[in-house]
């Protein structure tokens, strides 16, 4: 009986420290349970969702394979290997222990709304959306599953099904604020919206750290919508001061990395890797360029395939090209992997058209790689109103620690202007290889803008290019509504509706 009391105050206490997200000590302790109690599961999963949230998951499907061997018919080990190996970019193995799980038990909550959020991933969106249908079949209250499958209707473009699950959510759990902040993103908000007065009201208890991020970033959309422009100031203030505070990011690393590179590249003349079959448009640049709406226009036509944003080509760069001290490399055999890592992964889209187009915004850190790896390939750079970029990255989210340069104005205008010193030295020595796609340019003269993209391209016009807003491609980056609309020009210079509070940037950027 002592044994069992001590084995639920140990459980008790790690899932506290996981809810915390003191995933350090959950780790640590983790560590030392499994040791002590070999047999029980739930501290070998733990530990490998602690190590998970911290990136590391080859740590923690090495700890979850350590206890499958002993209990191969653990669905939640299995579950959680799928989660692992996502999480060290193993799609393909995550699928099949996914798949062992819903073998041994169908109705597995878990493990369909995982593999379904896994198709998703993979642009297999109708497949996903069965999944989580399947799910809420079984229970309909289920939030991860609406949540998934509100996901799904988003970025499909279906706007009104996607509001409806994320209201269910809401009446199920109205403190479940990943349902707010994503409804803020699909609604035009009016004075005396019902949802503003609930989210204040939200913002007044106590709903952790995360919540309130949530809420002010959702309340900084909606008095934006109505014009308040100085109280939508203070919210978007407020959930950026809440982001920074719990992130441990220094922009000297930053400008560390970029001089490294830029002077790794000065004077070196890579050799090419022979061509291939596959051609890859990479479309990049600093994210809230207009990657999206070029994304969606070039994917519009008969002979493009739209991948989306794609961490291939990072994660392949950063194994191969990149040692342990932060010095790059170049050698042949190492461009090679990095070119096979990333045509093995590409593989998952099954792709048949001519181009597959890659629109991971910060790829433009690579363009020297880009042009060495795949010399057949395109690369699109999108540029636009350094204001209105700056602005728009501090006003959104990401999910990625990549872009955790964005929740402060001084680390915003410093990054600013390494990507933009980055991309002259690009233009300077590939100026042939790289297309400036300019977002005013594409605003005010859509057709010319579109026809000299698709020359640069090597492709014959496409009527269906013009009509990029009717393209059913999912879309999953912040701009998912407004590439469902045709081309307007209020996002130009929308920076100046802030002009007082933006003053730091401002000086930063312009002065």
């Amino acid at each position: 009986m002592e044994n069992i009391n001590y084995l639920k105050k140990q459980i008790s206490i790690m899932m506290h420290l996981f809810e915390t997200k003191r995933f350090s000590e959950l780790i640590n302790k983790g560590l030392i349970l499994k040791k002590k109690f070999p047999n029980q599961a739930i501290f070998y999963n733990l530990t490998a969702l602690a190590y998970n949230e911290k990136g590391g998951g080859t740590d923690a499907r090495k700890i979850l394979i350590e206890i499958l061997e002993k209990q191969p018919s653990n669905i939640f080990v299995l579950n959680n290997l799928g989660l692992a190996s996502v999480q060290c970019g193993d799609n393909e193995e995550a699928e099949g222990f996914y798949n062992k799980a819903l073998n041994l038990k169908p109705d597995f909550l878990n493990a369909l709304v995982n593999l379904g959020n896994l198709k998703m991933t993979q642009n297999k969106s109708e497949e996903a959306k069965e999944y989580f249908l399947k799910a809420l079949i079984i229970d309909n209250q289920l939030i991860p599953a609406k949540i998934s499958l509100a996901g799904y209707y988003e970025q499909s473009g279906n706007f009104e099904e996607a509001k409806k699950l994320y209201k269910e959510v809401l009446v199920i759990n109205p403190d479940f604020t990943i349902a707010d902040k994503s409804l803020s993103l699909i609604h035009k908000y009016k004075l005396d919206d019902d949802h503003i007065k609930a989210m204040e009201e939200k913002l007044t208890k106590d709903l952790g750290h995360d919540g309130a991020k949530r809420l002010n970033f959702a309340l900084g959309k909606a008095y934006e919508d109505i014009g308040y422009y100085k109280k939508s100031f203070k919210f978007y203030e407020h959930g950026n001061k809440l982001y920074k505070k719990e992130i441990n990011y220094n922009i000297k690393n930053e400008i560390k990395s970029f001089d490294k590179l830029k002077n790794f590249f000065i004077g070196k003349n890579i050799e090419s890797l022979d061509d291939y079959g596959q051609k890859i448009i990479f479309i990049l640049g600093m994210p809230r360029s207009g990657t999206t709406l070029a994304h969606q226009i070039l994917s519009s036509h008969k002979n493009i395939y739209g991948a989306g944003e794609l961490n291939f080509l990072r994660e392949a760069i950063e194994k191969k090209l990149i040692t342990s001290d932060g010095k790059f490399i170049a050698d042949s055999e190492s461009l090679e992997e990095v070119k096979n890592y990333y045509l093995e992964n590409i593989k998952i889209f099954k792709n048949k058209k001519e181009y597959l187009i890659d629109k991971a915004p910060l790829n433009f850190k690579w363009v020297g790689f880009i042009k060495s790896i795949f010399p057949n390939s395109k690369i699109i750079h999108c540029t636009r109103n350094p204001m209105d970029i700056c602005w728009s990255n501090y006003k959104n989210t990401f999910s990625s620690k990549y872009m955790n340069y964005s929740y402060d104005f001084n680390d915003l205008g410093d990054f600013y202007k390494l990507y933009d010193d980055l991309m002259k030295f690009w233009n300077k020595s590939s100026d042939k290889n790289i297309f400036n796609l300019v977002y005013e340019n594409l605003i005010k003269n859509k057709e010319a803008e579109s026809k000299r993209l698709l020359k640069f391209c090597e492709l014959d016009w496409d009527d269906n290019c013009l009509d990029f807003h009717k393209n059913k491609k999912s879309v999953s980056t912040a701009s998912l509504a407004q590439v469902r609309q045709p081309l307007y020009n209020s996002s130009v210079e929308k920076w100046k509706n802030y002009s007082q509070e933006l003053k730091v940037l401002k000086d930063k950027l312009i002065n």
